[in-house]
């Protein structure tokens, strides 16, 4: 995630940009997926799903609850602020493991419900985003950066 900490005062945005890593069924690494990145703030680091089970199988991303703070009126707004995944099993839905990157939360706002999950054989694979320009100054300079996430399920 790319968040931009608190400004004290001044205009808050928060999350401004999401980055998948992506990993192959072989446990090598696919590349990354990023849909679009606001102005603002700075990248906090990788989180990967872990292994589990048995046989210690890689997990993937299967379903994701994005934390955003309400319209603040006249006040400053900032839109998405921090998101959270659940990783499962490729081929077993039965256990899943929640994903955050410590602390797990933002600055502003709460979390919303979990999305629907990915179907048993298919895990997250695409990502696109709404994410607002800068505003300028004066009084429409509020700016939000990030403001809605979508992700898309891949099977095999």
């Amino acid at each position: 995630m790319k968040i931009e900490g608190n400004q004290h005062g001044h205009d808050d945005t928060s999350l401004n940009a999401i980055l998948l890593r992506c990993m192959g069924f072989d446990n090598h690494y696919g590349g990354t997926i990023e849909s679009g990145e606001g102005s603002y703030g700075d990248w906090i680091g990788w989180t990967d799903c872990e292994k589990f089970g048995v046989h210690k199988n890689q997990t993937y991303l299967t379903s994701f609850s994005l934390q955003v703070e309400g319209d603040q009126g006249g006040g400053d707004d900032t839109a998405a602020n921090y998101i959270k995944f659940k990783c499962r099993d490729f081929d077993d839905d039965r256990d899943e493991s929640e994903l955050a990157h410590p602390p797990g939360h933002g600055l502003f706002g709460g979390y919303g419900g979990w999305s629907e999950s990915c179907p048993t054989h298919s895990a997250i694979c695409g990502i696109q985003t709404r994410i607002e320009g800068p505003q300028g100054g004066g009084i429409h300079g509020d700016d939000t950066s990030l403001n809605n996430v979508k992700f898309f399920c891949c099977d095999k």
